[in-house]
């Protein structure tokens, strides 16, 4: 299976140090990756950053910067995120090996794919996590599971590199899937038009909001089938 490095985005979202920047760019490089993006980075450009990206500094060059979390993933088919929080909603886990096998096989079915890291001292909020289809956990030493995103980038590239010399898994679905930002859409259309039939109180949503959007981001609709489901929430909303 060969390694479309082209298809495959890193995201790092609000970090803290500069150097982390720059190691995140060098275990990239190390594993053929070179799509690099960055949302609200504390400092960058910077000196420490391009230091320890060591003969990666083309990485950093390149890396795009962003305010906002949802413009870097809008062109992306499948989003994964990085997480070893405990959360009161479930959310389709993977570990790193096995998110790879999958990445690798969407990219060479030409798909797009992000893969989110959080900041330093609390990793991802809630709502970034939400924008992933699935979560990518890194077993480690329960006693001290501590990486830090060099070290988990590390891992994760690692993984792709070493799974795109499997063989290739064939394509299935007869229509591409949709992207992200047409996913986001799809989903606020259904709890828009769930709210404005009762079905859903938003005055006391409970967990029904959250699960709505775990459901959609696991079924990973294709654009036919969203456009179908598209059309049939505007009829309901013109009955309405």
């Amino acid at each position: 299976m060969s390694l479309k490095s082209n298809l495959i985005n890193i995201v790092l979202v609000d970090t803290i140090s500069p150097g982390n920047i720059g190691s995140v760019a060098r275990a990239m490089k190390t594993m053929g990756l070179s799509n690099l993006s960055l949302i609200n980075p504390r400092v960058f450009p910077s000196k420490e950053a391009t230091a320890l990206a060591g003969n990666a500094t083309d990485v950093l060059e390149n890396a795009k910067v962003y305010k906002d979390l949802k413009e870097s993933l809008k062109d992306s088919t499948f989003v994964y995120a990085t997480s070893s929080r405990d959360r009161s909603i479930k959310w389709p886990i993977l570990n790193a090996e096995e998110a790879a096998k999958m990445i690798l096989s969407e990219t060479n079915s030409n798909k797009k794919i992000s893969i989110i890291f959080g900041k330093e001292d609390r990793g991802l909020t809630n709502e970034e996590l939400e924008l992933a289809n699935k979560l990518i956990e890194i077993p480690a030493n329960p006693d001290y599971p501590v990486l830090n995103i060099a070290m988990s980038s590390q891992v994760i590239a690692y993984e792709i590199f070493k799974a795109s010399k499997e063989n290739q898994s064939k394509e299935w679905r007869d229509y591409p899937e949709v992207n992200s930002e047409k996913l986001q859409m799809l989903i606020d259309h259904f709890i828009e038009t769930a709210i404005d039939i009762d079905v859903i109180d938003p005055n006391n949503p409970k967990k029904i909001i959250s699960r709505i959007r775990r459901m959609f981001s696991r079924l990973q609709p294709d654009e036919m089938e969203e456009s179908f489901l598209r059309g049939f929430l505007s009829k309901i909303n013109k009955i309405k």
